[in-house]
């Protein structure tokens, strides 16, 4: 459990680093902004409840951080916060947040499990797909809008989940 929140604890030392690091904004000075795919690849890691050394399995609510790639838009590398919850339906529900040099985008998520296995011995292994909006942005992002994109996610032990993203962006 320890090696797992040193690597959580690493994605956050990073935070600093990436922020200070210029990415190339997708950014245009054209007034008719076509819309753009976006596939992004995020790697996270679940942060243990306040007071806890540990992360429930599964668990039922939290936040997580980790990196975040996005490529066809030249976003670039940065960094994703989110927070969840999973309610009696089972999907996991949230909002995030994702960091680029010249700006942010943010939205909601929406992930149905897809696969799962659970033995007396080992952690939860998981897949999910579903859904995810960008809602708004920050900086060069600021006028991000999307339409419904999907996401998919994978994890060995339901702590630390990678993830796959495809959006088509109205405006940038």
């Amino acid at each position: 459990m320890k090696r797992r929140i040193c690597l959580v604890g690493t994605a956050l030392a990073a935070v600093p680093f990436v922020l200070g690091i210029s990415v190339a904004a997708a950014a245009s000075n054209s007034t008719a902004a076509k819309p753009v795919v976006v596939k992004c690849h995020v790697s996270l890691g679940t942060v243990p409840a306040p007071g806890s050394p540990t992360v429930d399995q599964p668990p039922s609510q939290g936040a997580q951080y980790g990196t975040v790639h996005c490529g066809g838009a030249s976003f670039g590398w940065g960094v994703e916060k989110d927070g969840f919850t999973v309610p009696d339906s089972g999907d996991t529900v949230g909002s995030y947040t994702q960091y680029f040099g010249d700006g942010s985008v943010h939205g909601k998520f929406d992930l149905t499990p897809t696969e799962q296995s659970l033995t007396p011995t080992d952690f939860t292994s998981e897949t999910w797909t579903g859904t995810l909006t960008v809602t708004g942005g920050t900086g060069s992002l600021a006028k991000a809008a999307g339409k419904k994109g999907v996401i998919k996610c994978t994890s060995g032990d339901s702590v630390h989940l990678t993830c796959t993203e495809k959006i088509k962006l109205t405006q940038l």
